[in-house]
Formats: structure tokens, C-alpha cells, sequence
């Protein structure tokens, strides 16, 4: 199986070396501190131990590469978690990595792959390994309907005795669906099962984003999960790989194959202070009900965190440079330096994100400008490329002052006196 994931690895980032135009990297050093009454809650191992009516803190440093040219774009992330628990119980500790490889085949449809791969230590030692092909469709730059399945392997062992319990093999799918009603609002939703019985076996995600202010982004989601692993807990009690309830063993122990349901809704707010810093706060609920006992419960999560960025520079051929000048107290004037073929327009706060936006004038060789004439404020805005019927947003170079558009990308920021 080892050699069958660095085989993978090595075929979606392969195609890196031919391509290689556009790199960006970011380095992030996340910090949480929380209190839960369930682990199953917790941001990074969902794993079910109800006896951990505990506060905990967590550290994860996190590094991010990816690359992009006309066509071709990939990345790769890699990260360690450590998380300390508030009482006498061992440390949580783990590794991931997670890559991803797209070609755009068409202008609204692209075909791609994903994998990682992960290691934790709990009271169980886990190894997780996936890999999944991705179809994605965008009928507009608003608007992005994603399709994976694949198989993903769990491999479960004592953490103390190093004793396996065996390798399971899970196949899945997923169908997405992600667009933007407006620049202040985000709704992704998503259908997941598994695929030897897609119709029984399904779960529902939904969430809504929302931009209040230009830093200040709330979130609001909420799901219908199913179980699908044999689920054992020892007595009756909590702990162990799976919900409290089952039906009982001949042993004292109790053993649930039908896989129930459960609900999960959650709210948080993030601020992002400026490019390198962001603050958040969590707020999540789960209650499960047993088909099997009848009985149900419910648990909860709260957190806050930290997010130190910096952004390395890996080049910027082919990214868009901007520059502002400010003429007088509402003249403002835009000059970018872009590469390439067809019309460029700017839009944004300004022109409440009208599409296509502004169109940018030529000067020479690969100079663009616009004069706009704004109030004194905070803008966002982004940079649209029309190329026959084909659009596509274009990337900022490290020099120009950006913030997450929430949407995988990132928007230009502006300030006016």
C-alpha cells in the first residue's frame, strides 16, 4: 500500500517540473484552545470518546506549495499536530499530507486528482490513506459543481501494544456544490455516501459564509452524518472507535453495525487582522440517536484561535502586479503589469462587484491602467481576464496586498485617504 501512495505522490507532482510558472507557498503556525465533551468534535481526529469532558490546546504548524500555469496547477500540504489535554490523559499527536493535481481540459471543466495520507497517536494509533480522481464544472466564475469518489484505507492499532486491529477499506463519493450569491455571501453544500450502496448510505453538509466587513467573516453550517464502521465500546461505556449505544456482546462488550445518524450544526467568526494574522472563535453541537436503544445524546465543542502567516516568495512570472496612485482626494489611478492575451477588467467594492467590471486600457507592451474615482476607504476588489468566452481570475504577485476571498483565491486590497 506504501508504494502505491508515493507512486501516486509522485504522478500528481511530477507534471510540476514541465509546467512551472506560478508558485506560491505560505507558512502558517495555527493555535486552538477549546473545551469539548466529545473528541469527535475535535477540529483535526474525528475519533468518538465521550469521556474526554475536557479543555485542551492545540499547536500545528502547516506548510502549503502550490503551482499554477494556463492549464496545469497542483499543490501540496504537509503539517504536525500536537494536542495536550487539561487533565492526566496522553497527548494527541500526528502528521498529514495532502496534494492535489488539475488540468483544465475544457474552458468551464477540469479533471484532477487528490490524495494524503495521515498518522495520529490517541488512545488508538491511526493510519489513514486516500485517494479520490476530481471532476470540476464551473458554469460561471461564481459558481463550481465538484465530483469525487474514490477509496480511502484505516488502519486501527492498540497505541500501547502496537496491536492491529486490521485494515479497512472504505469507497466513497462526493458531489459538491459551491457559489458566491454575492461578494458577501458563500453557500457550499455537499452530498457524501459510500458506493457499494449509494441511495442508503447518505449525508448531507450544508454552510453559509459571511463577509460583515472586509476582515470580518461569519460562519454558520450544519449536516446529517451517518456512521459506516462496525462501532465497540467496552461495558457500555464511552471511549473506543464509535457512539456509546450498541447492541450487547456475549463479553460485556457492545457491538453496533447498523450505522445511525446523527445531527451536527456549528457557528464561528473570524477576523482577520491583517495579511500575516487572524483570530477565530468555534461553536459546535452533535446529538446522535440510537436506533438500536432508542436513546440519544448530545455533546459540544467551543474553541478560539490564533493563525500566524508569512508567504516566502517563489516568483511571480505570469501574476499580476498592481500599483495605485492616488491623484486627489477621489482620483485614483491603477497601473498593473500582465502578460498574455485578451480584455482586462477590474471589479469590486466600488462597483458592488458589477460583472464584468471596469474595463483596463492598454498603455504598452504589458502596461494596463484605469482612473477611478473613489471615497475615502477600504476596497476589495479583484482582476477579471475575457479571452473569447473564457474567463478567469487573475492572480495577484506577492507585492500586492491581499486578503482571502473566502472562494480558494484571494482579493486585492485597497486603501483610500
Amino acid at each position: 500500500m506504501r508504494k502505491l501512495l508515493v507512486a501516486i505522490i509522485g504522478l500528481l507532482l511530477l507534471p510540476t517540473e514541465g509546467f512551472s510558472q506560478d508558485w506560491q507557498s505560505v507558512i502558517m503556525l495555527n493555535s486552538r484552545s477549546g473545551y469539548t465533551s466529545n473528541t469527535y468534535l475535535n477540529p483535526f481526529l474525528s475519533e468518538w470518546d465521550r469521556t474526554a469532558d475536557v479543555g485542551y490546546l492545540m499547536v500545528s504548524p502547516v506548510g502549503q506549495l502550490g503551482m499554477s500555469s494556463d492549464r496545469f496547477s497542483s499543490d501540496f500540504t504537509a503539517g504536525f499536530v500536537y494536542e495536550p489535554f487539561f487533565d492526566d490523559r496522553d497527548a494527541w499527536s500526528g502528521s498529514f499530507a495532502l496534494m492535489g493535481a488539475r488540468y483544465r481540459v475544457a474552458n468551464r471543466i477540469t479533471l484532477g486528482a487528490q490524495g494524503g495520507v495521515s498518522r495520529f497517536s490517541t488512545f488508538l494509533s491511526r493510519d489513514l490513506y486516500w485517494i479520490q480522481p476530481v471532476l470540476n464544472w464551473s458554469p460561471s466564475p461564481f459558481t463550481q459543481l465538484r465530483l469525487k469518489a474514490g477509496s480511502s484505507f484505516r488502519k486501527l492499532s492498540d497505541s500501547e501494544t502496537e496491536e492491529e486491529q486490521g485494515t479497512q477499506r472504505f469507497d466513497s463519493y462526493t458531489i459538491e456544490l459551491e457559489t458566491w450569491p454575492n461578494f458577501r455571501w458563500q453557500l457550499r453544500s455537499s452530498l457524501f455516501g459510500n458506493l457499494d450502496d449509494p441511495a442508503a448510505n447518505i449525508g448531507l453538509r450544508a454552510s453559509a459564509d459571511y463577509w460583515a466587513t472586509r476582515s470580518l467573516q461569519l460562519s454558520l453550517n450544519g449536516g446529517l452524518e451517518r456512521y459506516q464502521f462496525q462501532i465497540i465500546t467496552e461495558n457500555g461505556g464511552g471511549g473506543g472507535p464509535g457512539p456509546p449505544f450498541g447492541a450487547p456482546g456475549g463479553d460485556g462488550t457492545q457491538v453496533l453495525d447498523e450505522a445511525d445518524r446523527l445531527v451536527r450544526v456549528g457557528t464561528g467568526a473570524s477576523y482577520q487582522i491583517n495579511r500575516n494574522v487572524a483570530v477565530s472563535l468555534q461553536g459546535d453541537y452533535l446529538n446522535y440517536h440510537s436506533s438500536v436503544t432508542g436513546e440519544s445524546t448530545g455533546d459540544f465543542h467551543v474553541s478560539a484561535g490564533v493563525r500566524l502567516s508569512i508567504f516566502p516568495k517563489m516568483g511571480g512570472r505570469g501574476k499580476a502586479g498592481v500599483e495605485w496612485r492616488q491623484n486627489d482626494s477621489q482620483t485614483v489611478i491603477l497601473n498593473l503589469k500582465h502578460s498574455g492575451d485578451g480584455q482586462l477588467y477590474i471589479l469590486g467594492d466600488f462597483n458592488d462587484w458589477d460583472h464584468p467590471g471596469i474595463p483596463l486600457s492598454r498603455q504598452s507592451g504589458s502596461r494596463y491602467a484605469a482612473q477611478l474615482s473613489l471615497s475615502p476607504g477600504v476596497y476589495e476588489y479583484k482582476i477579471l481576464l475575457v479571452a473569447g468566452s473564457e474567463e478567469t481570475w487573475i492572480d495577484f504577485s506577492d507585492e500586492t496586498y491581499t486578503v482571502p476571498d473566502g472562494f480558494g483565491g484571494e482579493n486585492g486590497l485597497i486603501f483610500i485617504d
